[in-house]
């Protein structure tokens, strides 16, 4: 239950970012997981990684035994049921909020921390965290004397010229004569995007992005081809700050739609039709470009009532 959450912020702030690499696919079921490894990896002190390991086992989604420590075991679906009942966590909704200023062009390239605090009121503490979190999704990077730049950012214009590209990049690489997706991996990625489809609400916009991502680069590399690849690498890479501003924006029915649209794809390349899942990609795109015209116009705007992550 909701009620059952870590008891500090520090302890929920730590299970939340272990679910989200374990939704990401980046932890495994059976996968260990220690408190030395996840203070390394999360930046955060072993105290409340102890706690959120300790709050996951008692939901169901860790194994403990003797001598071996914490496993995962639980399935995306379930690990995203319990995530959409955490407490909101304060650094999720600054996190968009600079997100759609920087879209704005309300902050500019270069930031500092200072300047950040005193703008939007809040705590250095809660400024440092949403900056090295942005650091790590490639959104900034660091510089000296607490000044952080921001990654380059498309405009409407470049993400029209984007859309047009990756419609010819992505298709194309399902026709390449080596395609060939690996099983498990489109087992994994089905499931993923089933369990977004069942589960996930407006607070998961991260995931769905995180998800789309993995979708389409799993395309790329299936391709055989790596110029392919690190093509779609790049735009998912340049795209990161326009559509995380814009996921928050789009209705939970969009984004279940646009996880549909991937199973389509996924399916029709299961059965080897490789033609046709060219054309379900091509008509996915047109309407990801749909929605851009839309936010351009004005007329993308938050279901009522508005939701930040």
């Amino acid at each position: 239950m909701a009620t059952d959450a870590p008891a500090t912020r520090l302890a929920l702030l730590a299970a939340r970012r272990i679910l989200d690499q374990a939704i990401a696919g980046r932890v495994k079921p059976g996968d260990r997981l220690t408190e030395l490894a996840l203070t390394t990896k999360l930046g955060i002190s072993r105290t409340p990684v102890r706690a959120a390991l300790a709050f996951l086992h008692r939901r169901g989604l860790l194994d403990h035994a003797p001598n071996r420590g914490y496993s995962l075991a639980a399935p995306p679906s379930e690990l995203l049921r319990v995530q959409r009942t955490l407490p909101q966590d304060e650094a999720d909704s600054f996190y968009y909020q600079l997100l759609r200023e920087r879209t704005a062009g309300h902050i500019g390239a270069q930031v500092t921390e200072r300047e950040l605090e005193q703008a939007y009121g809040v705590r250095a503490t809660l400024v440092r965290e949403v900056l090295v979190r942005m650091l790590q999704h490639g959104i900034v990077r660091g510089r000296r004397g607490q000044r952080w730049e921001f990654a380059e950012a498309l405009d409407a214009d470049s993400e029209r010229e984007s859309y047009r590209f990756r419609m010819v990049l992505e298709c194309a690489a399902l026709a390449e004569p080596g395609f060939r997706m690996d099983p498990e991996r489109l087992a994994a990625c089905r499931q993923r995007q089933q369990a977004l489809i069942h589960h996930a609400t407006k607070r998961s916009w991260l995931d769905f992005f995180e998800a789309n991502a993995e979708f389409h680069e799993l395309l790329a590399a299936s391709s055989g081809n790596r110029f392919m690849l690190k093509a779609v690498e790049e735009q998912n890479r340049l795209r990161r700050i326009s559509d995380l501003s814009d996921y928050p924006l789009v209705s939970v029915e969009r984004l279940r739609e646009s996880c549909e649209e991937h199973l389509a794809i996924l399916m029709a390349i299961e059965r080897g039709r490789l033609k046709e899942a060219a054309q379900l990609m091509r008509a996915h795109l047109q309407g990801a470009s749909d929605i851009l015209e839309k936010r351009v116009a004005g007329t993308l705007v938050a279901p009522a009532p508005a939701a930040r992550a």
